[in-house]
């Protein structure tokens, strides 16, 4: 993407870090920024470049690599990290333009899905040379349905082992969300989002974004990658809780109102209940969320195939 009077060749410099980034689970943006400093450094990532225009505009250009397609990173809530991971991304990957599925008339070019499986390898592999932990998505990615393929992207402590990765017998026969071959979801079956705000709206714990929040704070479920979802769930969200106004941490000063941590322990403790009563499973990080170092909390709430709320 440019703007402005094109710079010539010679004018363009290439922007971000020319080391490795600092990161911390504190900033959500400081493990997308390293991830993707490595994707550029190994050749598989975008590269931005800017440069100054005749008439003095800056502007700017994303430069990728030719025929092996290219890979970005993405922020990912920390409710969906592996236990123990110091930082986590989604990384996806996107085929070079010659052989990406026509999306009018549904065409695979030739050599399409040989590209998919040996990009996705080699894209495994380069990340974890570079001491990163990769993990396929246990729903198979494939140009047939899909425009681009993901991968779970984390880095562990020292010393610390990674999770088991799903065996590729077990990722096989995960069930199949019903929107595996479909763009919505359709009637009678109901979305992730559907089913928790439904459970949440019958206990006076849903509001939409629109309205005021209630006193127990403002919730929203929204969706989430299937990458992300366990192995043994039909359906999977993305919680959020933000508290109420009258109980957020002063900006200017970090001080917190009286009652801020008993607002968040028994608003959460609510949610948590009203939810798992009908059935659902919440997973989230090990790190309680607190008023004093969050601004709101985050799950992943998920049913089994055999659980019906």
């Amino acid at each position: 993407m440019t703007t402005g009077q094109e710079p010539t060749t010679s004018d363009w410099t290439r922007a971000g870090p020319v080391t490795e980034p600092a990161c911390t689970p504190s900033d959500p943006q400081s493990g997308r920024l390293l991830v993707d400093y490595h994707l550029r450094e190994l050749g598989i990532g975008e590269t931005r470049l800017v440069g100054t225009g005749k008439h003095g505009r800056r502007t700017c250009r994303f430069v990728v690599p030719e025929g092996i397609g290219v890979c970005r990173a993405h922020v990912l809530t920390e409710a969906a990290w592996p236990d123990g991971a110091e930082l986590c991304v989604l990384v996806s990957w996107s085929p070079t333009a010659a052989l990406r599925r026509d999306h009018q008339t549904g065409a695979i070019p030739p050599g399409a899905v040989e590209h998919w499986r040996e990009r996705i390898a080699a894209t495994a592999q380069a990340l974890r040379a570079v001491g990163f932990v990769v993990e396929p998505s246990h729903v198979r990615h494939s140009p047939v349905y899909h425009a681009a393929a993901e991968l779970l992207v984390y880095r562990m402590p020292p010393g610390v082992p990674a999770r088991r990765a799903p065996a590729a017998a077990d990722r096989a026969t995960a069930p199949v969300p019903p929107n595996f071959l479909h763009h919505a979801w359709t009637y009678p079956d109901r979305s992730p989002e559907d089913i928790v705000a439904g459970v949440l709206h019958d206990a006076g714990l849903h509001t939409y974004c629109r309205e005021p929040p209630l006193p127990s704070g403002r919730t929203a479920v929204r969706s989430i990658t299937q990458t992300v979802w366990p192995p043994e769930a039909d359906r999977c969200t993305w919680l959020t809780w933000s508290p109420d106004p009258a109980f957020v941490r002063d900006p200017d000063t970090g001080l917190l109102p009286d009652g801020a941590e008993e607002h968040w322990r028994g608003s959460l403790h609510r949610i948590r209940e009203v939810l798992t009563a009908s059935g659902l499973t919440l997973r989230t990080r090990p790190r309680p969320w607190h008023p004093a170092t969050d601004q709101e909390a985050h799950y992943l709430v998920h049913r089994r195939p055999q659980e019906r709320p």
